[in-house]
């Protein structure tokens, strides 16, 4: 149910709401047409029904979402492709790898200088721990980004052979 159901369902024109809720009656049209109303007006339109502004704004949305649906929907739902892959998540499995070994990585540079600052340890160990992890970083983030599935699509390893034999 939207918007102006729910204002029709009380008998209100959309002048009439807008004196309830203490809007313009622009805003009233804009709501009506599906823009986002702002918190503000949801909140002068809640109290003008007696809903929350939770209750107000889910209405709103579902019917939106419904008429959006109804608009867009060019399938039948028997054609309906259901073998659908789902949306990936934002970070990826690799990526959390990355992500982890980097703070790993920031953990013991950490360690590591203060050790050389404070307990004395030799100042060359930290150049080259430096330049080790950063290098074992790299890789994982180049194989993050899909660098070695060049290497994947060619189909054959070093001597030739299959790599799936």
């Amino acid at each position: 149910m939207g918007l102006k159901s729910l204002r029709l369902e009380k008998g209100w024109s959309q002048e009439q709401l807008a004196t309830i809720s203490g809007l313009s009656d622009r805003t009233i049209q804009r709501a009506e047409r599906g823009e986002t109303p702002s918190l503000e007006t949801v909140r002068a339109l809640a109290a003008s029904f007696d809903l929350s502004s939770a209750q107000l704004r889910d209405l709103i949305q579902s019917h939106e979402e419904t008429a959006d649906m109804a608009a867009n929907d060019t399938t039948s739902l028997e054609t309906a492709d259901t073998t659908a892959p789902s949306a990936e998540p934002l970070i990826t499995h690799e990526w959390k790898r990355v992500l982890l070994a980097a703070a790993v990585y920031v953990v013991i540079m950490t360690w590591l200088a203060l050790m050389q600052t404070f307990a004395g340890w030799d100042p060359e160990l930290l150049p080259f721990i430096a330049l080790v992890g950063g290098g074992l970083i790299a890789t994982a983030a180049f194989m993050a980004l899909g660098g070695a599935e060049d290497e994947k699509k060619s189909g054959s390893d070093k001597d030739g052979r299959d790599p799936a034999d």
